[in-house]
């Protein structure tokens, strides 16, 4: 039961730390000052039940171990699904095309802003839209549809000016 309790404790302790650390990455001082108190509560807990009884036990150092490495991949899939934070995509394009996927943009409420520019192969353009992260896999099936893109996607910190505001995306 011991090796149970510590396995859960510290597999939450850890999902709880990789989330905490994601969110100060992206300057979210409460939320992660919140979950760093939750964090250091569960790690002083876990911590002592191991040590307290590890000579006698070394398996509880095993279980605290696993829970460690495990607890990290839970953490990283559970932000991934958050999906919190912004993100800027760049799209280059052939001119028409890149035309056809502005408007689309456009449709679904996005801020577009396009520059030319030009490529190996002539004139091109370059849209740039900054969008909310759990919208990425609607664009990613959007630009899907056409061809000869070149697309990178960027987290972004922080919006100094200016706000996004996003519609209903139709699915």
């Amino acid at each position: 039961m011991i090796y149970v309790m510590i396995f859960f404790a510290k597999l939450l302790e850890v999902a709880i730390s990789t989330i905490r650390i994601v969110l100060t990455g992206r300057g979210n001082r409460l939320v992660a000052s919140l979950l760093a108190s939750v964090e250091i509560t569960l790690w002083i807990i876990v911590a002592s039940t191991v040590l307290l009884g590890i000579t006698e036990d070394p398996l509880r150092a095993v279980a605290y171990g696993l829970a460690f490495t495990i607890g990290i991949y839970i953490g990283i899939a559970i932000e991934d699904k958050l999906a919190l934070g912004l993100a800027q995509i760049e799209i280059i394009a052939d001119i028409e095309e890149a035309s056809r996927i502005t408007g689309k943009l456009r449709e679904r409420g996005y801020g577009v802003t396009t520059f030319f520019c030009e490529g190996m192969e002539g004139q091109k353009l370059s849209i740039v839209a900054k969008i909310l992260r759990k919208d990425i896999p609607h664009t990613i099936k959007l630009l899907k549809e056409h061809e000869h893109l070149f697309v990178t996607i960027t987290d972004i910190r922080k919006l100094s000016i200016g706000n996004i505001t996003r519609r209903m995306i139709q699915k």
